[in-house]
């Protein structure tokens, strides 16, 4: 059986947790062996910013956030996400707020 060469770490519905693509990105940082510093030079974003998102601290700009992927040779994909528990408690919550 063929693994998959390109492992996802972190899925779009990851993003309600910023954390988990924060990780990602982090991870992918130090296999490469480079230091924030280098990566943020590379990319035009601040070495705060960096650590700051790394840390999954603050709003982040979308496109700064797709600089960083493409220093560290990370594509981010959208995909449309299955349906979660969490989508239906929201669901039913929304159901409860409609007047009757």
């Amino acid at each position: 059986m063929q693994t998959n060469p390109h492992p996802i770490e972190a899925l779009g519905s990851d993003l309600r947790e910023l954390g988990a693509l924060s990780r990602a990105f982090a991870r992918r940082r130090r296999d490469l062996g480079l230091t924030q510093r280098q990566v943020s030079d590379a990319c035009g974003v601040s070495v705060q910013w960096l650590s700051e998102f790394e840390n999954a601290k603050g709003d982040f700009g979308l496109l700064r956030v797709m600089r960083v992927a493409a220093v560290l040779s990370l594509s981010l994909a959208v995909h449309q996400r299955p349906v979660t528990d969490i989508d239906r408690v929201f669901e039913q919550i929304d159901a409860s707020r409609q007047p009757r």
